[in-house]
């Protein structure tokens, strides 16, 4: 009996091994030398759920841009094969397909997650795998995964520009408002710290769930606060009712402006009139007037119609599959390692002009800009930084 427990643990113990081991296409670690007949790459967005309102035209940018690099011949002649899935929104369900696609599809990257409590719940299981996480979305810049490749915003990119520039131009007595959870929190901590450094005042801090859909309650506490402006990390499909009720219950973003870190043009389509006079701080608009980013902007709409809105985090996903394609292509491998590594100092061009990966940090030097609502429901951009800002992460 002793002697089959035995037999059984090793057996178990190997199957679990040759899983862990197991790359794109089911090859070992020992055989990933070299891309095979194909590259398998994980989509991984919610098209349902409380962030759909924001994943939708991630998932549509990043088909666009695996569809494009399959049509130049893939990567070192190399088809993408990408396999797509929805989960929901839901943190939990992110962890179980992400295993699904790096175990049972072989993946050798996963492009998508959003929130950082998604993010959060995937890396365990990309790091116990030896897998790739490529994450489009800003985030708070804190802990950074080695196997994760950051394509958009931190802190330092979004956040060190707009608090000075919000506290010169709209005002120093700042409320803060956030869903619950760690990029909303965590971000708010680094704004407050900003504000009070440039002699602002915090005039008061809420946080609601990300399903929340009445808003009364927190801006009554605006009103009675007496703000200047309220910076406002409230995200997901959450800020529609907010910047709606805002109005509705009395306040006037164009003389107490909402100045928002997680509302783009995807949500202004949603809010309607409500958001004209309020802005946002990413590292990219859909208005950014060069012929790269006009003739993104037509072969998007010309792909998905109308329907959905290039946003930053769009914007991130497309650029976070050419930074993908192009560190395989340099490794020829498909083993995490070697692509993380190829990652380090690569110069890619994208709808708004170069960007690069930083040689150490996993994250990309980006542009800043802030933009303001205007009455088209458009973004004019009011402030852009004088280069690639350096993405700072700890």
């Amino acid at each position: 009996m002793k002697k089959l427990k035995k037999l059984l643990v090793l057996g178990v113990s190997a199957m679990v091994c040759c899983a862990a081991l197991s790359g794109c296409g089911g090859e070992t670690k020992t055989a990933e030398k070299g891309l095979g007949d194909s590259v398998k790459i994980g989509v991984l967005y919610s098209t349902t759920g409380a962030f759909s309102i924001n994943e939708t035209p991630m998932q549509n940018a990043a088909k666009m841009a695996i569809d494009e690099i399959n049509a130049k011949g893939g990567i070192n002649g190399k088809k993408i094969d990408a396999i797509y899935m929805d989960y929901g929104s839901d943190p939990t369900m992110a962890a179980q397909k992400a295993q699904e696609l790096i175990l049972k599809d072989g993946v050798c990257a996963i492009v998508g997650t959003n929130s950082s409590a998604t993010r959060l719940a995937v890396i365990p299981t990309v790091e116990q795998n030896d897998s790739l996480l490529v994450y489009n979305t800003y985030y708070e810049g804190e802990k950074p995964s080695p196997n994760v490749l950051y394509t958009n915003s931190v802190p330092s990119q979004q956040i060190d520009a707009f608090v000075p520039w919000m506290m010169k131009n709209l005002g120093k007595r700042v409320f803060f408002a956030g869903t619950d959870y760690e990029f909303p929190k965590k971000s708010i901590a680094i704004a407050k710290k900003l504000v009070q450094d440039n002699g602002g005042v915090v005039v008061g801090e809420e946080y609601v769930p990300t399903t929340q859909t009445d808003f009364s309650s927190m801006i009554n506490k605006i009103k009675e606060a007496k703000p200047d402006v309220v910076f406002s990390v409230v995200a997901g499909n959450a800020a529609v009712p907010f910047y709606k009720q805002y109005s509705q219950y009395g306040m006037d973003p164009k003389k107490v402006p909402i100045c928002s870190i997680s509302t783009s043009e995807a949500t202004l389509k949603g809010i309607g009139a409500a958001a004209i006079g309020t802005y946002s701080s990413f590292d990219y608009f859909n208005t950014i007037d060069t012929p790269a980013n006009k003739d993104f902007i037509k072969k998007y709409q010309e792909k998905f119609g109308t329907d959905t809105t290039v946003t930053n985090q769009a914007e991130g996903a497309y650029h976070g599959v050419y930074m993908l394609a192009a560190a395989i292509a340099k490794a020829d491998s498909k083993s995490a390692a070697d692509i993380i590594k190829a990652a380090a100092g690569l110069e890619i061009d994208t709808p708004a002009g170069k960007i690069k990966m930083d040689d150490t940090n996993h994250h990309a030097w980006l542009n800043s800009y802030i933009g303001k609502v205007n009455d088209n429901l458009a973004f004019d951009i009011v402030y852009q930084s004088d280069g690639l800002v350096k993405p700072v992460a700890e």
